[in-house]
């Protein structure tokens, strides 16, 4: 079976840019956001509770695989998105004639993995549910890699790249399950990445509902929740959303440097337990002010074996072209502000030598 190639970060951290420029090589399947997706669903909450039953070594059938690779439920953002809120990364695109919106829910994978593949992504969820269902009864891990090798050949592609943000938060449990797999371990400066979350508006968003419900013990997200009762978080309400408020909510960033440096840590630590030929180091900085020989490393450490020098010279070419740069920004934070991160954030840093 294939042996994947897994992009490690903690998302805001140029992932999504590499994930697009993958994606532009004929040779390599670039599967974005997988993991996070199929795990957007589950319970509702997986992400914030940290919780990834979709990554382990159960052993699980193919309806039982299945079942939660299409997992969905209905999606509340669509008032959100209605009244100016932001969400690139969702992908899918809701129409008449889609198989999916907003009421029926949307299977994660549809939201940002298949779309990112193909113009047809509810045909490939199709196949998908008719070829996956009839997997054997087998240990997880072998079925994604029956999963990557069925998608490999779907598309004519050599090796999968595999890409989520947030992966720093599972890492241990991909070096449990693919220990022969390559990881590039994409990191930034722990205090940008922070100010780059606090310019994110669906993780914002999440926070702010989170932080009314614990208050006020309604859902603002209901939308037959009692106003009265919201206060001060009455904004949340989709009949009263209003975008400029969510873009002045704050959330503090030396709990955001906090959790952002230990699991850049942890993640940093679980990646040291393999042998060295199997982990490269992406440094964001790095790749903004050189992307032509950073992605050079990348694809010599991939190495499609179908691939030629020349093929990939093109692709460096053009992929390089997609690096944007952009200016740090944390230094213009308050004093007190600047301080706090700098401090929260300070395992990370000397881990990964920027201080």
């Amino acid at each position: 079976m294939t042996k994947p190639v897994f992009i490690i970060s903690t998302g805001r951290s140029g992932s999504t840019a590499i994930s697009n420029c993958i994606n532009l090589h004929p040779n390599i399947l670039s599967l974005s956001e997988f993991f996070l997706s199929i795990h957007i669903n589950d319970s509702g909450s997986s992400v914030e509770k940290n919780h990834w039953p979709g990554l382990s070594l159960e052993i699980w059938d193919g309806k039982q695989f299945w079942d939660f690779l299409s997992k969905k439920e209905p999606i509340h953002l669509g008032p959100y998105i209605n009244k100016g809120m932001q969400v690139k990364e969702m992908l899918y695109q809701v129409s008449d004639t889609s198989q999916f919106n907003m009421e029926t829910g949307i299977p994660g994978m549809l939201l940002m993995t298949l779309p990112h593949l193909t113009e047809y992504p509810d045909q490939l969820f199709e196949e998908l549910e008719s070829v996956v269902t009839q997997f054997p009864e087998d240990r997880l891990d072998r079925q994604y890699r029956r999963l990557f090798n069925w998608l490999l050949n779907r598309f004519e592609r050599d090796v999968c790249v595999e890409r989520s943000g947030l992966s720093v938060n599972f890492t241990d449990r991909l070096v449990q399950m693919f220990p022969d797999a390559k990881f590039i371990f994409l990191y930034r400066d722990v205090r940008e990445t922070a100010m780059a979350f606090n310019r994110f508006q669906p993780v914002k968003l999440d926070k702010a509902l989170k932080k009314a419900r614990e208050i006020t013990g309604e859902d603002p997200a209901n939308p037959n929740s009692d106003i009265s009762r919201l206060g001060e978080f009455k904004w949340l309400h989709p009949d009263y959303f209003e975008v400029e408020k969510l873009k002045q909510f704050e959330m503090p960033y030396d709990v955001l440097g906090e959790n952002l440096s230990s699991s850049l840590v942890s993640a940093a630590e679980n990646l040291a337990k393999l042998p060295s030929e199997q982990v490269l180091y992406l440094c964001y900085e790095t790749l903004m002010e050189t992307p032509q020989d950073q992605l050079r490393r990348v694809i010599q450490f991939i190495q499609p074996a179908s691939s030629n020098p020349e093929e990939n010279e093109r692709w460096v070419e053009r992929s390089a072209s997609m690096i944007r740069p952009k200016p740090d920004t944390w230094t213009e934070l308050p004093p007190e502000k600047r301080k706090q991160l700098e401090k929260a954030s300070e395992p990370a840093l000397k881990l990964l030598e920027y201080v």
